[in-house]
């Protein structure tokens, strides 16, 4: 979803920055267009450290090992992680 959100943003903000010769009082379309382009970038920079966040999480395993106390009353719990 953020790839997609940056895309648009980075998109949008190079038509407004470049393209469009129009001008609004007290606004500078050009830096409405860096603005956004910004925003878009940061986008992209938030999908790649979540890609990465999730690419990590999916290549670790864990196993657990329940084990019954010498008493006989408690579980004992291993977990080990790769």
């Amino acid at each position: 979803m953020f790839v997609i959100l940056g895309i648009v943003l980075l998109v949008v903000g190079a038509i407004v920055t470049f393209a469009i010769e129009a001008s609004a009082d007290g606004v500078d379309l050009a830096v409405v267009g860096y603005i956004l382009m910004a925003g878009g970038a940061a986008s992209l920079l938030a999908a790649a450290v979540q890609g990465a966040a999730w690419q990590s999480r999916s290549n670790s395993k864990m196993h657990v090992e329940k084990h019954m106390s010498s008493d006989g009353q408690h579980f004992v719990e291993d977990v080990k992680t790769d």
